[in-house]
């Protein structure tokens, strides 16, 4: 019998309660807490039941412990190097009713939602979330910290850049570059390309901010 491997959430928000449902729908591991990193008097009190370690604190159990980011926006990044500087693992975290295409390949640290659907010969980055209901064509490259949230609709051969945020229910039509830090407004179909730190809103998405910061 093969024992499950221990696993620490990084985040203490609702998106991290969240993902803990994701982990107990998963095989092959145990949730044994969380991690913070911003507000030290939230390890005063315990989260689901169980404990919250300071960051810090956490080192010790580098070791034998995974980890993964359960911050919404994509400025878990710096969270992410915080727990990489400190020796821990990332775990990956598909949901069972998640399609993958064989020849699709997710990084460690991914978060794959209910009903995600990735598409063939597709690259997901690591520490990007696809939340519920994504949809991701074929042949697209999905960078790194990225953010997909529910009901979005990435068509085939699409780049998106690290850090970009696709808010809920978008579309990016085929063939189109998502720039790094860009943000694709909920509701919003993409018909070109979108430059690097850009908002974009609308049907079809038309420019309302240059040079956002990360989201």
């Amino acid at each position: 019998m093969t024992l499950a491997q221990p696993l620490l959430i990084l985040g203490t928000g609702a998106f991290a309660e969240e993902v803990a449902d994701l982990v107990a729908a998963c095989e092959g591991y145990t949730l044994c807490g969380f991690v913070e990193n911003r507000d030290r008097s939230r390890c005063d009190d315990r989260l689901l039941g169980m404990p919250v370690h300071w960051v810090d604190d956490a080192a010790g159990t580098a070791a034998t412990h995974e980890v993964v980011c359960a911050i919404g926006t994509t400025t878990r990044r710096g969270f992410v190097d915080q727990a990489a500087a400190l020796g821990f693992r990332f775990a990956s975290l598909r949901h069972p009713s998640a399609i993958v295409a064989p020849s699709a390949e997710a990084l460690p640290g991914t978060i794959l939602g209910a009903a995600v659907v990735v598409g063939a010969h597709t690259r997901i980055g690591a520490h990007t979330i696809l939340n519920r209901g994504v949809m991701i064509g074929h042949h697209t490259r999905v960078g790194e910290c990225v953010t997909v949230s529910p009901g979005a609709n990435v068509a085939g051969r699409v780049t998106v850049h690290d850090g970009a945020y696709v808010a809920m229910g978008a579309i990016v039509l085929e063939d189109l570059t998502i720039g790094a830090g860009s943000l694709v407004a909920a509701g919003s179909v993409v018909t070109r390309d979108v430059p690097e730190r850009t908002q974009v809103l609308g049907t079809p998405a038309r420019v309302v901010r240059e040079g956002i910061e990360p989201r």
